[in-house]
């Protein structure tokens, strides 16, 4: 690893890189919470199993943090346009409708029209009805407001109001807690020259501060003791909180850093369908064999990766083919 100087903030090398560290957090997160399915924990075990069920949030950081950057620099221009929109719809709402379609139907199909609308909307798979409504409020503001500052505001302001909503129907909080992060995105890549100059300006120094902070919310996080006596809108905004010193130590990371490791940038490239698949093929493709978890879990993840190259391969054809014969308005 070396600095990267380039004058962009986020290169797309480094964020696959990134990508597939959230997927691989995502995907540990869940097996650390089907692990008390197989065997009671305790002590250490307990404090490393819970630490490992902890990095689910912050992979959805990572996601959402990019997911913002992105949605801004693929706007590139001042006005929103219907190339814009297509690619979004091409890029994740296709794969997510072929990829779980196919799921579904294995799962046992749609019994009502409300299946196929949980199915359709996302909301079996929060995150993807989360970044839905992310896309569709950044459609909406992008094509109202003009100038980085407003569009910034305003989209922070949607930002608190979409999360708030979901507080006030009682989601649970890994629903909205990660929002922060794409708003982050957003302002980052709105800002961007400012905001690498900063970087490349702080150096390290603030990169070890926000690693200092990470330190002691993640310990926080695995002692018990700090929820005793907090109210939970305390416990609540310690999280927000951690979430926006993890994000803001990632920003940093990926500014400054030149990697050329090439096992997590390809499962970054496969990131969508490792989160799309992974469930499945543990519940319905491997749980069923009668081995030790731990050489479940081995083999869900190995088989995850390779359906989700599978995939990959499989879908991005057929999203060329759509592009292909997309009328040349859009």
């Amino acid at each position: 690893m070396g600095s990267n100087s380039g004058g962009q903030l986020m290169n797309k090398r480094e964020t696959d890189w990134f990508r597939g560290v959230a997927a691989v957090m995502v995907v540990l997160s869940h097996y650390a919470e089907w692990w008390t399915w197989f065997t009671p924990t305790e002590g250490n075990a307990e404090i490393f199993r819970l630490a490992l069920s902890k990095l689910g949030a912050y992979g959805v950081d990572i996601f959402f943090l990019f997911s913002g950057y992105a949605m801004v620099k693929s706007l590139g221009q001042e006005r929103m346009h219907p190339q814009f929109i297509w690619k979004r719809i091409k890029n994740v709402y296709i794969p997510y409708f072929l990829v779980v379609g196919v799921i579904e139907l294995l799962s046992g199909g749609f019994t009502s029209l409300h299946d196929f609308w949980q199915f359709a909307s996302g909301k079996d798979y929060w995150y993807m009805f989360v970044l839905f409504i992310f896309y569709i409020g950044f459609i909406v503001v992008y094509t109202i407001m003009g100038g980085r500052g407003p569009r910034c505001v305003v989209f922070g302001i949607f930002t608190y109001v979409f999360s708030y909503a979901l507080y006030e129907a009682e989601m649970q909080d890994f629903w909205f807690v990660s929002n922060i992060a794409f708003a982050i995105g957003v302002v980052a890549a709105e800002y961007e020259e400012p905001v690498k100059k900063a970087a490349d300006k702080a150096g390290y120094f603030v990169i070890a501060a926000l690693g200092a902070g990470m330190f002691f919310v993640i310990r926080s996080g695995l002692d018990e003791n700090v929820a005793v006596g907090r109210e939970e809108e305390q416990l609540l905004r310690m999280e927000i909180g951690a979430a926006v010193i993890w994000t803001l130590l990632v920003l940093f990371l990926v500014s400054r850093l030149r990697i050329k490791e090439k096992i997590f940038a390809f499962l970054g490239k496969c990131s969508l369908y490792i989160y799309l698949t992974h469930t499945f093929i543990f519940m319905w493709c491997v749980n069923a064999v009668e081995w030790s978890f731990a050489l479940r879990f081995l083999a869900s993840a190995v088989m995850t990766a390779a359906v989700s190259a599978l995939c990959c391969l499989l879908v991005g054809g057929v999203t060329k083919k759509l592009s292909s014969k997309k009328p040349e308005v859009l």
